[in-house]
């Protein structure tokens, strides 16, 4: 067959050329599919933790639906006062239904089409004045006690949906009641006041109790959606483990932040941040 003709430089540099993208084309494919492979596996691991919640949180209210009815309709429960009491607790587990399935509904939302909220200007001392009342209504059917200073942002404008603002704080006290429940000072502490940065100013609201707190291997973990600690998990506290997934997502709709302050060794404080409206209000 005679000498086999050594391949020109140009050829080898061409044969180079198409085994180095062939083989970034394998890799690529390799990563693209371990992407897919890991986001299946987080979707599923979400699924589970829907399901785990909801189930939980669904069974103990079903129960007591199917027993009361039950006994109130076959005759069962002949006293007045009986049946007032039953009367009462089914309207309680009934809001707690309605509840459940308004959080989910509104966390399904966050996902989807941005819900357009009316944000109105609006002084941030009027604002946090006319949510007080319902937070102080919280904390004392909780025995607990609001301890409030909004003093410090007078004259400060913020563009927010106030029902929505007062939504994520009524979040956060609800939860400093539940656990906090057991600590000797029975107060939740709710302050106000202004910062600025370089992205101009805005309005720090925080909450903070006296509770347990939260253990340093969970805080990165607290605003994930449908995950509750170890803790909470195995105490009799109901809860969907939604509340704080849900309150971040309504206060990124408004172009805030909320997140969990500092490393306190007593008890949880949480941080909402909203951007300040320009100029301050007069």
């Amino acid at each position: 067959p005679g000498v086999t003709p050594a391949l020109g430089a140009d050829a080898l540099s061409t044969t180079h050329v198409t085994l180095a993208v062939t083989w970034m084309a394998v890799l690529a494919g390799i990563i693209a599919i371990g992407v897919v492979l890991r986001a299946a596996m987080e979707l599923g691991e979400r699924r589970g933790r829907f399901v785990s919640a909801v189930t939980h949180e669904l069974r103990t209210p079903l129960t007591t639906f199917c027993l009361y009815t039950e006994m109130l309709a076959d005759g069962m429960v002949s006293d007045e006062e009986k049946k007032r009491e039953y009367f009462a607790t089914l309207k309680g587990e009934s809001r707690r239904l309605a509840g459940i399935v308004e959080n989910v509904l509104d966390y399904a939302r966050l996902g989807g089409t941005r819900r357009t909220h009316m944000h109105t200007v609006t002084e941030a001392s009027e604002m946090l004045q006319r949510i007080l009342p319902t937070l102080e209504r919280c904390t004392d059917r909780a025995g607990m006690r609001l301890d409030a200073d909004v003093s410090g942002v007078e004259g400060l404008g913020v563009e927010a949906d106030s029902p929505t603002v007062e939504r994520v704080l009524l979040n956060l006290v609800e939860n400093a009641c539940k656990y906090a429940a057991e600590a000797e000072d029975k107060r939740v502490h709710l302050s106000a006041r202004r910062i600025d940065s370089r992205r101009g100013p805005s309005l720090e609201i925080r909450v903070r109790d006296h509770g347990p707190g939260i253990p340093g291997a969970e805080r990165r973990k607290v605003f994930l959606a449908f995950r509750r600690g170890k803790r909470d998990a195995d105490s009799a506290k109901s809860g969907l483990g939604l509340g704080l997934a849900l309150a971040r997502g309504l206060a990124r709709g408004m172009r805030g932040e909320l997140r969990l302050c500092g490393d306190r060794a007593e008890g949880a404080e949480f941080c909402l941040t909203l951007p300040a409206a320009g100029p301050s209000v007069r």
